[in-house]
This record gives structure tokens, sequence and C-alpha cells, in this order.
């Protein structure tokens, strides 16, 4: 009996899940697509998105300056702009009475990025008419020393600078390993509404010395520049897609990238879309970001920053 109990409580310890402890100030130290990410692309460049016709149709009419209107300059991203943003954040452990984890809390140095709480007790998810936040509701457990993490209940938003959107139907799964000071971020993206495919994006963080803080990035909600003609500051103007020609003129002109190719969808994710592309001839040189004078071409406006 006694080596029959031994064995059962070797059994469960083999089969209890990792407790990783992911407490600490972690920054942003990698991440898939910087450019998009940081200074962000032109407006129609969805090329390795699985974007649907509405998504794709609700990229194009985007006004580029919809983030500065006075009722959005405080408005926060979805959860997703973990792995998107510039940011990394603190993460700190809720205990119970007897000292178990109950939950996960991820905080942000930035207003744009809103307190994330990962509950680790078991509960369930509400129901879909629920309360839809810009954090959405998250659960998480331990699949060995990996942290999986479903979220979902988000409010509308945007997955790129650009303006492609997200909808309130969006559920994302974050799986969150650590090695050391470095913690990997792995994200499935599923939204059926501007989505065709799920979008699977990664980043990896670093963990600050003990007693480190994080950096303020001094980031204030406070009126921001309109465009003259195109917007007052309180209502964006609804722009109807830009010509093919005039997509050539500012995109596949200055890159030479057919528009098969800059409009995204699932095929364009995969080594094999490359065959599709007959007849396609790469500029004799290659520029980094906003090759020539695109600068000055009308679009270029469209291009939001964070």
């Amino acid at each position: 009996m006694v080596a029959a109990m031994s064995l059962a409580m070797l059994l469960y310890a083999a089969a209890a899940p990792a407790q990783v402890d992911l407490s600490g100030n972690w920054v942003a130290e990698s991440m898939e697509d910087p450019v998009e990410h940081t200074d962000g692309g032109f407006p129609d460049m969805f090329a390795g998105l699985p974007v649907n016709d509405n998504g794709r149709q609700a990229g194009l009419t985007a006004p580029g300056d919809e983030m500065q209107e006075l009722n959005r300059e405080c408005q926060p991203w979805s959860a997703h702009y973990l792995l998107i943003g510039p940011w990394g954040g603190r993460f700190a452990a809720v205990r119970d009475t007897e000292g178990h984890i109950t939950a996960w809390t991820l905080s942000s140095p930035a207003y744009d990025r809103l307190p994330m709480t990962i509950w680790m007790d078991g509960r369930s998810a509400p129901p879909p008419l629920a309360r839809h936040t810009w954090e959405g509701f998250s659960t998480g457990r331990w699949e060995g020393a990996t942290l999986v993490v479903s979220t979902s209940l988000l409010k509308d938003g945007y997955l790129e600078d650009n303006g492609l959107p997200s909808s309130n139907q969006e559920t994302d799964s974050y799986f969150l390993t650590r090695y050391g000071d470095e913690l990997t971020i792995m994200a499935v993206i599923r939204d059926p509404v501007y989505l065709e495919a799920p979008l699977v994006l990664g980043r990896t963080l670093k963990l600050l010395p003990a007693g480190s803080v994080l950096e303020d990035p001094i980031l204030y909600c406070m009126p921001a520049e309109t465009i003259a003609g195109f917007s007052d500051g309180y209502h964006s103007a609804i722009e109807l897609p830009p010509k093919e020609a005039q997509q050539q003129a500012y995109l596949s002109g200055l890159y030479h990238l057919p528009l098969i190719a800059t409009h995204g969808g699932a095929q364009t994710m995969y080594p094999e879309f490359q065959r599709k592309l007959t007849g396609y001839m790469p500029p004799s040189k290659y520029c980094s970001l906003y090759c020539g004078e695109a600068e000055t071409l009308p679009s270029a406006q469209n291009i939001q920053s964070r």
C-alpha cells in the first residue's frame, strides 16, 4: 500500500503543471515586422496578412487621421497590442489567502494598452453578449512550462497602423514560455469578420534586473494636428478605395509589387505564393522605407503613427 501511494504521488507530481514565475518588469526585445509596427506601412500594404474582402475594403477606406479625432485620442488598442506595440509590461501575481496564484496581471507603461488580467482559477468566460472591453477577458492554464491564455470579449479596434480593423468577434490565444530572462510570446488571432485565416504573431520580451522600473514613454492624450480640408478634429471623412492606377502610382510603382501581393489574403502568407507572381520583375535597386517621393504623394497622408 505504501508503495502504491508513493507511486501515485510521483505520478501526480509528474502530471502537475509547471508553475513558472513571470513576475517582474519586461521590455520588448524583438518583434515581427518592426517597420509596420513602429513607423507604419502604406495604406494598402496587407501583404502576408490573411485579410478577407471585408478587412481589405475597411483598410482601404480608413481615414488616415481617424485616431487623431478628439473622441479617439485616448482610445487604447486591443489586447493584441502586446504583440504589435512597442511596450512590454509588468507581470504580477494575484494570490488568495493561502498563497495560491489566482491570476496574473499584465500592466503597461503607456495608456494605449490597458492592464490585462489572466484568471488562473478555472473560471469560465462570460457569455458572448457580456460587456466587451479593450483588454478583453482572459483565462490561463499551464501546459508544461508554457502559459496558454485565451482572450475574448474584445472591443472593435485596429490590427495594423494602416487602418486594418479588428472586430468585437476577435478571439486570441497566447502562448508564453520563459527561457531564463527572456519570454517568448506567440499569438494566434482569429477574427471571422476581417480575417479569412488565423494570424500568427510572435515577439520576445526581456526581463529587467531586479529593482528596475519600466521607462515612462510620456504619452499624453492631447489634441493632435488635423489635416486641413480633411478633418476638423471631430469628424473624419470616409475615403473611397483608390483606383488601381493610383495605388500603383505610390506603392507598386515605388516597390514594383503587384496588387495581388500587396492586398494580402491567406495565400500571401506562404512561400508557395511566389509561383503566382508570374512576370514579376524586381527593382534594380532597393530602398528601406518610403522610397522615392512617397512622402509627397496624396495617399501618404493616410499613414497613421503610434
